[in-house]
């Protein structure tokens, strides 16, 4: 046998070395694509949340004070839904039903609308009885669990990917909120 022969058969021995090199490898490179865009995905909807609860809060503003303060914060509630809803969120993403600020009491949800409410008001404690004034606060949620996450939950060598941070309850959510006073 000459050298070239040699060299030959150890390539041919390499090859499946090879194919097991790039399979290892490719399982690390797809766990590593995966954990990133498994985790930015809900700091993005976080980051989300929080700017459309801004803009939602910022837009309440602008509605001008009704005489009754049901119709008022009737029209508050209709501007917000409609800032939320003309934004790049799916409707299917956005969740109400926030816990009312832990501040301290005296925060009212406001109405459903469309099967969900999305934020609290409170009347101010030193607004004259004349001319009342209220706090709101903006809220849009999403659980993020198992069962609701975007892309599926994956284990990998036995972590969730992603797994991320639970409230009190025992829940992953995703939350932004904004407070303005009105």
């Amino acid at each position: 046998m000459s050298a070239d022969d040699f060299r030959g058969a150890g390539r041919r021995h390499q090859r499946g070395a090879v194919a097991i090199e790039f399979a290892v490898l490719f399982l690390v490179f797809f766990a590593l694509v995966y954990a990133i865009i498994g985790y930015s995905l809900p700091f993005l909807l976080t980051l989300s949340f929080k700017q459309l609860s801004a803009e939602a809060a910022r837009s309440a503003v602008r509605v001008s004070p009704a005489p009754q303060a049901a119709a008022y914060i009737a029209r508050v509630n209709r501007q917000v839904h409609e800032v939320v809803e003309a934004s790049w969120l799916p409707s299917g993403w956005v969740q109400g039903g926030c816990p009312a600020p832990a501040e301290d009491a005296g925060w009212i949800a406001l109405p459903d609308m469309a099967g969900r409410s999305l934020g609290h008001y409170r009347l101010m404690p030193d607004a004259p009885s004349h001319a009342p004034r209220y706090q709101l606060n903006v809220c849009l949620q999403r659980a993020y669990d198992r069962e609701q996450a975007i892309i599926p939950t994956l284990t990998l060598f036995g972590v969730d990917v992603p797994t991320l941070p639970q409230d009190a309850r025992g829940e992953s959510v995703v939350r932004g909120r904004s407070s303005v006073r009105l």
